[in-house]
């Protein structure tokens, strides 16, 4: 069988590492937003209300929330192993973060406590992809024994 092999997201120890760091300043702000501080801040992505009237405001954050959202679902399809945990771990929170500011004040917290445990998970995985080493180049096919 001459499967396509999937690309690897992390292919050496620097992307490793800012794979790290990213994800753990992520972490860190949102599991400050979840026990230090209030959720109720504004969710959307671009904020230019000193620029842009409201209507334009509201058309770009739903398209860029659409292309983030059609993100979500095809880039986790590409991967595999400990580099689908480290995307999937990102993705509650980017589809969580315009719904946050649209529902109750209960749900919003449950909300932010659901985005800090999703961002928990993509940090450890992605300390685990650093300690362990990435894998190069391409991963073999499901069910292949890579040589």
């Amino acid at each position: 069988m001459d499967e396509q092999r999937k690309p690897r997201l992390i292919t050496d120890r620097f992307t490793a590492a800012v794979g790290v760091i990213l994800t753990g300043y992520v972490t860190a702000l949102t599991l400050r937003a979840a026990f230090w501080q209030p959720p109720h801040h504004s969710h959307w992505i671009i904020q230019f209300g000193y620029l842009l009237p409201p209507w334009a405001i509201l058309v770009v954050n739903v398209a860029l929330y659409a292309w983030i959202l059609w993100l979500c679902f095809v880039f986790p399809r590409a991967l595999q192993g400990k580099e689908w945990f480290l995307v999937a771990g990102w993705v509650p929170g980017l589809l969580l973060s315009p719904i946050q500011g649209m529902v109750s004040a209960p749900l919003a917290n449950a909300i932010q406590y659901v985005k800090a445990v999703s961002i928990l998970v993509a940090f450890v995985a992605a300390v685990v992809i650093l300690v362990e080493g990435p894998q190069r180049g391409t991963a073999a096919p499901d069910g292949a024994v890579p040589q």
